[in-house]
């Protein structure tokens, strides 16, 4: 099918808002070195400026655009961005920049998928507790909600957590150093909460009572009050000392983050691989998400249904090719196929 450009993808221009008036016309065509594909020009009507079909692609500018396929598959399967680097003959500046460039590209692509979308279901939230630079001084909490049944994961956060007590004179005296610097370290963990809760307040389906089942943390019960504008939330919770296999009711979030645990060589424990940034581990979960919802099967029994496809978010199975082939800045052009 010949392509046909949704807006002008210059941001300035006024055409570029979804929906406004947008005159365009064809101007030739341009072979890429880097891959040999021939691309259509075209110019806006609106600002007079010239732009292609690769201005509507998530490998605009890349030299090296096959690398974005590889790499997702290694975002996801335990390896680090320097033996990614090593196994793909590239440097560590590169995968890098690929995961900033695809962990906000499939943060997007989640929230364009899923606008407009109600949910069914049971869903259960959890926190996974792993650390950035300092397991002692700097702990991270990464709040994860899921649907129970097909393991759909609506949505996660990363937020700091305090300096852990008992401290050596050596860890304490390093402490206070941190904290001249950046100030004092304070949980983030009730407002990384809420954002969760609040994601499933928009795509809850109102017709019927919302259950979410947790452990017995003592903010959660206040959090879904103030986030709930109905009474009719269920809200069932287990201790979280309980044994964690398929009799406990939170055995799908404990799995989840088990996995999560299992893919993602941020959270693996006791590793050298550990998070630096918040801020990367937070680019690195939102790659799982998409693998985990839209391109993974349920279980290896239904492995040709993704969890979207079982929620009804999606209604067909999602190739690497298709998830990152336009930019998620034009949700319009967004395929499966």
């Amino acid at each position: 099918m010949t392509f046909q450009p949704p807006r002008c993808p210059k941001s300035d221009c006024p055409s570029f808002v979804p929906g406004a008036p947008f005159p365009w016309r064809r101007c030739g065509f341009f072979s890429r070195n880097c891959d040999g594909r021939v691309v259509e020009r075209f110019q806006c009507g609106t600002c007079g400026r010239r732009f292609s079909t690769q201005s509507f692609r998530l490998d605009y500018r890349l030299r090296k655009p096959a690398l974005q396929y590889q790499v997702l598959i290694h975002f996801v399967s335990k390896v680090t961005m320097r033996q990614s680097a090593r196994t793909l003959g590239t440097t560590r500046k590169t995968v890098e920049h690929r995961l900033r460039l695809l962990g906000g590209h499939l943060k997007l692509f989640h929230q364009a998928r899923m606008a407009g979308k109600q949910l069914d279901g049971i869903f259960q939230l959890d926190e996974a507790e792993t650390f950035e630079t300092d397991r002692r001084l700097r702990p991270v909490t990464v709040p994860v909600l899921i649907e129970r049944e097909w393991r759909f994961i609506v949505h996660a956060e990363t937020a700091p957590l305090p300096a852990r007590g008992k401290l050596s004179p050596r860890m304490l005296a390093k402490k206070l150093e941190l904290e001249i610097i950046e100030g004092k370290r304070r949980s983030g963990s009730r407002a990384a909460v809420k954002k969760c809760f609040e994601s499933l307040r928009e795509h809850r389906l109102l017709e019927r009572p919302l259950l979410i089942q947790t452990d017995k943390k003592a903010t959660y019960p206040a959090l879904l009050k103030e986030v709930s504008e109905k009474t009719d939330v269920l809200h069932e919770r287990t201790d979280s000392r309980k044994k964690r296999d398929r009799r406990n009711p939170l055995f799908s979030i404990n799995h989840t983050l088990a996995m999560l645990r299992d893919g993602l060589s941020r959270l693996v424990r006791r590793t050298w691989a550990h998070a630096k940034l918040r801020q990367r581990l937070a680019t690195h979960l939102w790659i799982y998400i998409a693998w985990r919802n839209y391109i993974r099967g349920v279980s290896n029994k239904l492995r040709h249904t993704t969890p979207a496809m079982a929620m009804g978010v999606e209604t067909e199975r999602w190739s690497r090719e298709a998830l990152l082939r336009w930019s998620a800045r034009f949700p319009e052009l967004l395929r499966a196929q």
